[in-house]
């Protein structure tokens, strides 16, 4: 099955938010999106994308969880609700966007909205300081019962704390905090590993979306490493009747 839908609503309240994301959708910039394959490189066929997401109380810390909580408790961490723009985080950004080796967003702004406008989403930011050195920073969407990470960015100076799974335990943490029932990380990729780090939470608790018999009323299962195996998949397109 091969399917790709986007809108682009004036307004996106919390539960339906939550809806979408329950149906195999995810925010992207300004807009909401649905996608079964990602884009190749050229003779290649598109590649596969299973969403995610966590049940959050089934999610349990882990040692490897606690290894990682423990490099970064001397540091300073900060919950910025409403998220805003700063030069810092611009400044961040381009330093992670330089020293990874794939191609991301151009900036905050192009992952979110652009400063002085509206912002569809409910959107928050946990902060992370060493003195007055921001060194990461995880961006993501709240709605009534769920939440989705946008973008996990950090100094990579700063990579041997894990930083980026760092900001997946601390928004975990939030879920519970304030009883949000589903963690949304995005997909994963079959048949490449670059995305798998989504995983770290627990692939006993993961579940991935199954489309079918249709895109918009598929099914939540329990995730299992044979989804990550490339298979061929049959094509079929549909149209959404979700309103722009």
């Amino acid at each position: 099955m091969f399917y790709h839908e986007v809108v682009s609503p004036r307004a996106l309240p919390g539960d339906v938010f939550d809806y979408l994301l329950a149906r195999g959708w995810y925010p992207m910039r300004q807009m909401i999106f649905t996608t079964s394959h990602l884009d190749a490189a050229e003779n290649l066929e598109p590649q596969p994308v299973p969403w995610l997401r966590y049940p959050v109380p089934e999610v349990k810390l882990r040692e490897s969880h606690r290894r990682i909580i423990r490099k970064n408790r001397d540091y300073d961490l900060r919950l910025v609700s409403p998220f805003a723009h700063s030069p810092e985080l611009n400044d961040l950004y381009r330093l992670y966007l330089d020293s990874v080796d794939f191609e991301g967003y151009p900036s905050v702004a192009a992952a979110t909205f652009e400063p002085d406008t509206d912002n569809i989403y409910d959107t928050r930011a946990f902060i992370l300081r060493d003195r007055e050195r921001i060194f990461g920073c995880g961006i993501f969407h709240r709605g009534e019962t769920s939440v989705a990470s946008i973008l996990h960015f950090y100094d990579p100076e700063y990579s041997a704390l894990s930083p980026g799974k760092y900001l997946i335990l601390l928004t975990m943490d939030y879920c519970r905090r304030e009883n949000i029932e589903w963690y949304y990380p995005g997909y994963v990729i079959e048949g490449n590993p670059r995305m798998n780090y989504k995983l770290f939470l627990g692939e006993s608790a993961a579940q991935y979306y199954h489309p079918e018999p249709h895109p918009m009323n598929g099914s939540w299962k329990e995730f299992n490493r044979s989804i990550l195996i490339t298979g061929e998949s049959s094509r079929q397109t549909f149209r959404s009747d979700i309103p722009g």
